[in-house]
């Protein structure tokens, strides 16, 4: 009965619907073929298994880079699914400015998802906004740093030309700048470190820490955030958090 409720649908289509849905599915087999290779001559040219998640266009050499919308040098990888690899794959995992574009189950998915094909003792690194960030910008907004913050996103993001525009006090900037952070970019959950942590210990990861852009105890996970190329990276200093969590 299905498959008769299928075929019945499948042949209600205009002509052009049903080239959509036949070039749909062989760019999806195309697409498969190519992230099948990509993972596999990692695989085999590297030793050390490490896996970025949501690279954009920051492919880093030595990591299997993925993303939703991945280039041709990276594979597809949906953050808040499950993912396409073995227990106990990688070393390390990494994600930047990618974590507060999920919601609470699809957070909860890629940190257990993460934590079932790291080895043991492996780590996943996330950088992420930080709520704490925007909570200093609201009770401090004089501070220099916050100030500074604030006007460089008037200035610069076009999501508050209007603030720019409407001759709006800059006294109050920092209202328009949280109020936009919350709603740009696709921004779900945003953490503080001791929320984050709860989901880490949640999802079976037993050691958590706290580091900043940039630094690690592990020589590996130095320096690898870029996204300070894209914003000043004092910028970027100010409203991200890092956090590693080892299996």
């Amino acid at each position: 009965m299905k498959l008769r409720y299928r075929l019945k649908n499948f042949l209600k289509k205009s002509p052009y619907q049903l080239y959509e849905i036949l070039r749909n599915s062989r760019q999806r087999r195309i697409d498969s073929i190519k992230d099948e290779q990509i993972t596999q001559n990692y695989f085999d040219n590297n030793k050390i298994y490490k896996l970025q998640i949501g690279c954009g266009e920051n492919l880093h050499n030595g990591w299997l880079n993925s993303d939703l919308k991945p280039s041709e040098k990276a594979i597809k990888l949906d953050a808040g699914k499950e993912f396409p690899f073995n227990d106990d794959t990688f070393h390390y995992i990494y994600s930047e400015h990618l974590f507060e574009h999920l919601n609470l189950s699809e957070q909860k998915t890629m940190l257990e998802e993460a934590f079932r094909i790291l080895k043991k003792g492996g780590i996943l690194r996330i950088a992420t906004p930080s709520i704490d960030f925007l909570f200093d910008l609201y009770d401090n907004p004089e501070e220099h740093i916050n100030q500074k913050y604030s006007k460089w996103a008037v200035d610069m993001l076009p999501g508050l030309k209007d603030v720019r525009t409407r001759g709006v006090d800059s006294r109050f900037y920092h209202i328009y700048v949280i109020n936009h952070f919350f709603k740009a970019w696709g921004h779900q959950t945003i953490h503080n470190f001791e929320s984050l942590s709860n989901l880490g210990d949640s999802a079976g990861f037993s050691k958590i820490k706290k580091t900043s852009v940039g630094e690690s105890e592990d020589p590996i996970l130095r320096d690898v955030e870029r996204h300070g190329y894209i914003i000043p990276q004092e910028i970027n200093f100010h409203e991200t958090m890092v956090i590693e969590l080892t299996k």
